[in-house]
């Protein structure tokens, strides 16, 4: 008989293997034309975009996703670095007030981020708040919302601290390396979005000539300009969107989530269909093509399951956080 561990990680192998050949064909057929001479990259957004002579037509489902697809990410910071800015008691005495201050300055930006990088920054900007009075403002909110955050998390009960404690420092690297890795890919590919091409057919010009496959980059041009307009190589919402799996990830360190075997498959498919919704939204959204979103979600998902490989694996470095959940237990049995 096959033990539960180890039919779990067959499955496991057999379902992360069969999705990755698929993307691989799909981008593989992305790579050729029809019989017109057209990518089908290119084609495929043709088809979905709503813009007529390029007036973007943002679909309510697209709006929808342009807002909550970065969520997963941009709350990580304010969430899981408060909870370890009170669990300092981890940390050797000597590094304590150091580790304080790095977790209270990146929840600040992680605050910060999510102010002024989120949509809704955007549609304030579009009501006519601009300028630096939009700053002044969003960097107050920011700052307050640090503050507030920094004071409720007191209120985490320790036992929990110390439960998430290696899981809060996985979720921030996480975060940090696939935010690094997304935007200097940007940078170096440096393809132009679809509602560009749109934009440049509206002036009378051929759009469509601007547009790369994309195992193409442009190393004459390393940049990210500010609106953006040469950032469609990687998908950052799909890369974002896909932090929700870091939930599959507490199915394992929750002692009552774990008690709960559907859990895992049901946390699975609404992470899955978060992100597949996500990458559909960006491409009616004339943001990006089939290409970027995929390879989006490949670029974060690779980058989250090999973290979660280092962090999760036996023998790790974080053996002061069970000791002290140990020593919380022993306590509560002296006491009973």
């Amino acid at each position: 008989m096959i033990g539960e561990d180890k039919k779990n990680k067959i499955i496991s192998i057999a379902i992360h293997s069969a999705v990755a050949i698929a993307l691989l064909g799909v981008l593989i057929l992305l790579c050729l034309k029809n019989s017109t001479g057209e990518y089908f990259d290119l084609v495929i957004n043709k088809a979905l975009s709503k813009s007529i002579d390029g007036n973007w037509a943002k679909t309510a489902f697209a709006f929808l996703f342009s807002i909550i697809a970065e969520y997963p990410a941009y709350f990580i910071l304010p969430i899981f670095a408060v909870m370890l800015f009170y669990s300092d008691d981890l940390v050797p005495y000597k590094w304590r007030k150091v580790f304080k201050i790095a977790m209270a300055v990146l929840s600040i930006c992680g605050w910060v981020i999510l102010c002024f990088k989120s949509e809704v920054a955007d549609m304030i900007q579009a009501k006519g708040l601009d300028g630096m009075k939009f700053y002044a403002i969003m960097g107050v909110l920011a700052l307050c919302a640090a503050g507030l955050g920094l004071y409720l998390g007191k209120f985490i009960p320790k036992r929990t601290r110390y439960i998430l404690f290696k899981f809060a420092i996985f979720a921030i690297c996480y975060l940090l390396v696939a935010l690094v890795v997304n935007q200097g890919v940007k940078m170096i590919w440096h393809r132009m979005r679809f509602r560009d091409m749109l934009k440049e057919n509206a002036l009378g010009h051929d759009g469509y000539s601007y547009f790369t496959p994309w195992y193409t980059p442009d190393f004459a041009r390393i940049e990210l300009n500010a609106d953006y307009a040469y950032s469609s190589f990687p998908s950052g919402h799909t890369s974002s969107a896909t932090h929700i799996f870091l939930l599959c990830t507490l199915y394992r360190i929750l002692p009552k989530w774990r008690e709960k075997k559907w859990l895992k498959y049901t946390l699975y498919a609404i992470c899955s269909a978060f992100v597949l919704l996500t990458a559909i939204s960006r491409i009616c959204d004339d943001a990006h093509f089939l290409s970027d979103v995929i390879w989006g979600f490949a670029i974060s998902y690779t980058i989250y399951k090999v973290l979660d490989k280092l962090f999760f694996r036996k023998g790790n470095n974080f053996a002061v956080a069970e000791e002290a959940l140990a020593s919380m237990q022993d306590k509560r049995m002296l006491l009973g």
